[in-house]
């Protein structure tokens, strides 16, 4: 299993995994709209992207949007987009891209990655020790 930073050359295999993901929350198939979306953060370069790989097939992805902390006057993420195939899941794949995804904030001294609570049912990424599915992950004292 690969884990890489999502370049414009992934899209073919990003939209059917971002519209899967989407509709695992309740939204309409749209792979028209998912490509034009994804192809526009990938093209302003404001979100960071991480997909999975399995050979040739991309099996998962995690997508971090920036922002900022004020107070700390250091950068945060947040993420709301995590997808792993249903094939997939239950093989850590998603602690795989969350480890990248820390891995990537903590080189870059991001302040901290947060999350907003997703229904229980999706495959979003969570804290595997605690279970934790709410606010955030702090990455260190500041």
């Amino acid at each position: 299993m690969q884990i890489r930073l999502a370049s414009d050359k992934d899209l073919d295999n990003l939209v059917p995994l971002f519209n899967a993901y989407r509709q695992s929350l309740g939204s309409v198939s749209d792979p028209t709209g998912v490509r034009e979306f994804l192809s526009a953060r990938l093209a302003e370069n404001d979100s960071v992207i991480f997909v999975a790989m399995d050979e040739h097939n991309a099996v998962g992805f995690i997508q971090l949007y920036p922002s900022y902390s004020s107070l700390h006057l250091k950068p945060l993420w947040y993420f709301d987009d995590s997808y792993v195939t249903p094939a997939y899941r239950d093989h850590g794949v998603a602690d795989l891209l969350a480890d990248k995804a820390m891995e990537l904030a903590g080189e870059t001294d991001v302040l901290c990655v947060r999350r907003t609570l997703v229904d229980a049912n999706t495959s979003v990424v969570l804290d595997t020790e605690t279970g934790d599915r709410s606010i955030y992950q702090v990455l260190a004292e500041r």
